[in-house]
């Protein structure tokens, strides 16, 4: 669901995916991609309530600052997909980062070293979303993404960041920080 489906394509052919991204479309429509390509109602249908309400990549008080203090502990590859969306998701929780933080080097996120003990349940569906987006494993299953009584909002709304991220990369944080800049130069004038 979440890496993208090129892998076989021919190099010189763009998915349109490759092309939106490329043609600097809002993150909400890469949202809306993603929906369209997994078509299983209560996912969809769960998008389409985020989408509706335009939030930021970094909408808490503080996950931009924690972002970044893990992003400079792995220094260059922060830029890799895998890692900057785990990253993402395991700095959007304050107890959570915390816990992952020393587990977090040049050489990698090192996920048997953050003890999880103590995380809330966003937390918990964080850590392993996290996980499987580095590791290509799947502890979360879509079913358990879609019960809003088992992943709030909140988190699902990280975690479907953190998808796009895994998809097309680290720029789409950086087309998002240029869309906000660009909003908030058009207020001052």
């Amino acid at each position: 669901m979440v890496i993208s489906h090129l892998s076989g394509c021919l190099e010189n052919q763009r998915s349109p995916c490759e092309r939106r991204v490329t043609d600097c479309v809002p993150f909400y429509e890469l949202l809306e991609v993603l929906a369209e390509e997994v078509a299983v109602s209560t996912f969809v249908s769960r998008v389409c309530r985020l989408t509706g309400r335009r939030n930021p990549c970094f909408f808490q008080n503080g996950h931009r600052e924690r972002f970044l203090a893990m992003g400079e502990k792995c220094n260059r590859a922060i830029e890799e997909a895998a890692t900057c969306s785990a990253v993402y998701l395991l700095s959007a929780d304050r107890f959570l980062c915390s816990r992952a933080l020393a587990a977090i080097d040049q050489e990698g996120i090192h996920f048997s070293k953050i003890h999880i003990h103590g995380v809330d349940l966003d937390g918990y569906v964080l850590f392993h979303m996290a996980r499987d987006l580095y590791q290509g494993s799947s502890h979360i299953r879509l079913s358990e993404l879609t019960d809003p009584e088992l992943v709030s909002d909140r988190a699902f709304e990280w975690i479907m960041t953190a998808c796009v991220i895994r998809r097309h990369g680290s720029r789409v944080l950086r087309e998002e920080e240029r869309s906000i800049d660009r909003s908030k130069i058009g207020q001052h004038q």
